[in-house]
């Protein structure tokens, strides 16, 4: 019997990677002694920065990021309009009307003008 051909790859310490097979001569009805394990499931509301982006397009912005790796950048500020954002990106329009591509990876937080729209 391949004993790998359900496998649980998102909680490989958990119960859920183990074979369970009941003992012969058992029904269902009978306490085997098995125990279950629910995986954790999220019941709260999850906001990721791109969708607070997305839901304040055209509004300005101040985004404060750190690149590790550069001397000149290790501490940079970009202010300008929202354009568009994804899941790991976030262009500005800058008052020069210059277009920002900025990484989301690199960004420590974002104060907005005014109030931001979010899902809540």
């Amino acid at each position: 019997m391949n004993n790998n051909f359900y496998t649980n790859d998102l909680y490989p310490n958990s119960n859920l990677n183990k074979t369970i097979v009941p003992e012969q001569g058992t029904t269902p009805s009978q306490n085997i002694g098995l125990t279950t394990t629910v995986p954790p499931t999220n019941t709260g509301h999850v906001e990721y920065a791109d969708n607070i982006f997305v839901l304040n397009i055209g509004k300005k912005v101040s985004a404060y990021f750190s690149y590790p790796d550069s001397v000149e950048w290790r501490d940079k500020v970009f202010t300008g309009t929202i354009v568009d954002a994804g899941r790991d990106y976030l262009i500005l329009k800058d008052d020069d009307n210059n277009s920002i591509l900025l990484w989301a990876i690199y960004i420590n937080y974002a104060i907005f003008e005014g109030d931001i729209q979010h899902n809540r």
